[in-house]
């Protein structure tokens, strides 16, 4: 069909219409070998302006190299503003390292015009493309966060049921429950970037009251709100600042997307693109979480301070535990670890579960096993990574026969999958009679798992095991930590 199409462009038919029906055909077909750049780069000077528009655009998807210096030449010439960004769109995915001095002095002239009220969007088109192609080539300034010492107001993310896990951690602040997890207020920052038990370190906005739903409400709120001073202070050099939001509510994808392009203009408008939208290519991430009221919270995540604490965990696979996850585990259960363990993981994935328990206590032996090739290919490089000695084997845990016993067995059970119940069931008494050949007397089992009924079961009939402790973990999908202990005979 491309070839078709492109014959119709080349006669002049319908040009408009085919130009738009070849780039969706270059999505599934290759171009055809007598495709001529030349017939595109001609129809730059085409009187109808969306067809200019959509040669353009062609051009940039065949990566045409040689209508580089005609697309900026059409650019310079273009009247019609809705036009422009097109030809910038094209101009980026071409190598435009010959004319980067003549797009950096548009975008500074861009930015210090002030178009009228209906040319705002044309202008600011042609500002995103142009932030694009600076980027590209390094001319994004990009930030260093200095803003340690200041008097900072942060949220540690983790469950509620476990804010005194994370809290007690905190040497310099205070702290107090937050819905989101622990906030703390403290004027020596970096102490909290070392704790494992938080998933993310989120910035209070300065504004006293939630936001509400309206856009341009909300974006000139956040404009004004003193984001834009708590950026300047904890940095170390001035804006332009590149942002993007992330919204967490119950609205629709659509509704989303049409809030967040609305609030992301306003901001940009409001604060004289000190603030400039850039959903790829950013270093703050603007969040909106939804609260019960229906309203937002507020906060921001600054990808220029440097977080270190899971640099290790460079692979993963889609059933990876969380490495802050794995964390809190081992904080919660450390009581039940010994120094100079021998351990074994018999579902050990990518190796988060052994990397994190010897950081927390160090073990004198680790054994992984699982059956997934790749896990164990990708647990291997986390393991380099981490600095830490982890023999990993690509094995069934039902085959696998060891000289010594193990004093830990610690592991992610895995999840059902498509087992039927009875399946899931008979897997579980499996499990606990193999992990019988394996467990010094005394030994302790770490169980992360959501079958709470399967494991409470195998320890009711079985008394070489006793259940010592339990944590709900997950509430909303039932995932529980069990500490299991066996004696190596009935109790």
């Amino acid at each position: 069909m491309i070839e078709a199409v492109y014959e119709a462009i080349k006669n002049g038919e319908d040009v408009r219409q085919n130009l738009s029906k070849f780039r969706q055909c270059m999505k599934e077909e290759a171009v055809p070998e007598q495709a001529d750049t030349s017939v595109f780069i001609g129809l730059l000077s085409a009187e109808d302006p969306k067809e200019r528009k959509n040669a353009a655009l062609v051009l940039g998807d065949l990566g045409a190299q040689e209508a580089l210096k005609p697309l900026y030449e059409a650019y310079e010439k273009e009247e019609k503003k809705f036009v422009k960004s097109s030809y910038l769109s094209a101009i980026g995915k071409l190598d435009a390292g010959g004319i980067i001095e003549e797009l950096k002095h548009i975008y500074r002239e861009l930015g210090e015009c002030s178009p009228k009220e209906e040319d705002k969007k044309h202008v600011n088109a042609q500002l995103k493309e142009l932030d694009r192609i600076l980027a590209k080539y390094g001319e994004r300034k990009k930030h260093t966060f200095t803003g340690y010492d200041r008097e900072n107001v942060v949220i540690l993310t983790t469950g509620k049921d476990f804010y005194d896990v994370t809290a007690r951690q905190v040497v310099y602040g205070k702290t107090k429950p937050h819905p989101l997890g622990v906030l703390v207020a403290t004027r020596d920052l970096k102490p909290l970037l070392s704790i494992r038990t938080y998933r993310e370190l989120l910035f209070v906005v300065p504004h006293k009251r939630e936001i509400g739903t309206d856009a341009k409400e909300a974006g000139e709120i956040l404009a004004d709100c003193g984001l834009l001073p708590l950026l300047l202070e904890c940095h170390d050099s001035g804006a332009p600042f590149f942002f993007r939001i992330e919204v967490r509510s119950t609205m629709s994808p659509d509704e989303k997307t049409a809030f967040v392009k609305k609030v992301a203009a306003v901001i940009e408008e409001k604060t004289d693109r000190q603030l400039i939208n850039s959903a790829t290519d950013y270093e703050v991430e603007l969040r909106l979480i939804q609260t019960r009221s229906g309203r937002f919270f507020p906060c921001v995540k600054l990808q220029t301070i440097p977080m270190k604490r899971f640099a290790y965990r460079k692979m993963s696979i889609a059933a990876s535990i969380h490495p802050a996850q794995a964390a809190l585990i081992m904080q919660l259960v450390k009581p039940y670890l010994k120094e100079d363990a021998q351990i074994m993981d018999p579902f050990c994935g990518v190796g988060t579960m052994l990397i994190e328990r010897n950081k927390l206590v160090p073990a004198r032996e680790m054994y992984g096993i699982d059956l997934f090739g790749e896990a164990i290919a990708k647990a291997r490089e986390n393991t380099q990574n981490a600095g830490d000695r982890i023999w990993y084997i690509n094995r069934d845990f039902f085959d696998f026969t060891h000289d010594y016993k193990f004093d830990e067995i610690i592991t992610d059970m895995p999840p059902r999958g498509k087992k039927t119940k009875e399946e899931q069931d008979a897997f579980y008494a499996r499990f606990f009679a193999k992990a019988k050949e394996h467990l010094e007397r005394e030994a302790v089992l770490i169980l992360y798992s959501n079958e709470i009924g399967f494991i409470k079961k195998q320890l009711r009939l079985d008394g070489s095991y006793k259940l010592l402790q339990e944590y709900c973990m997950r509430k909303k999908d039932g995932y529980y930590v069990f500490v299991i202990g066996y004696k190596g005979g009935e109790l």
